[in-house]
């Protein structure tokens, strides 16, 4: 469980870092920044996808043991990427739009 935490605080990172080059640099970074938000929405939702999985019950004749949760950890991986990949759950977008007005905001402070 606390290997899902480090990645996330990780990605949180990712998006702050980004968005700080986003208001230094302008036009540039607006791509990392999108990739950035994109990444922290995958994360999000595989922490997600893992949390619900713990809710269906482990029936004692199909349990793979560890093998098992290796593979559904990376199955809810590659799924999460899937899906933020393609049209996500919305977290990206309002992250980017919010993160991006922000930085806009204060680059044109800082330009007066």
């Amino acid at each position: 469980m606390s290997e899902a935490i480090v990645p996330l605080g990780d990605a949180v990172q990712s998006v702050k870092s980004a968005a700080e080059r986003v208001k230094k640099q302008g036009r540039g970074e607006t791509d990392k920044l999108e990739q950035a938000c994109k990444d922290f929405e995958s994360l999000f939702v595989a922490q997600m996808m893992q949390q619900m999985r713990k809710t269906v019950p482990q029936d004692g004749l199909f349990n793979g043991g560890r093998a098992e949760k290796i593979y559904t950890e990376m199955l809810d991986s590659e799924m999460a990427k899937s899906i933020s990949n393609q049209r996500g759950v919305g977290l990206a977008a309002m992250m980017y739009r919010q993160l991006s007005a922000l930085a806009a905001e204060e680059n044109s402070g800082e330009s007066k």
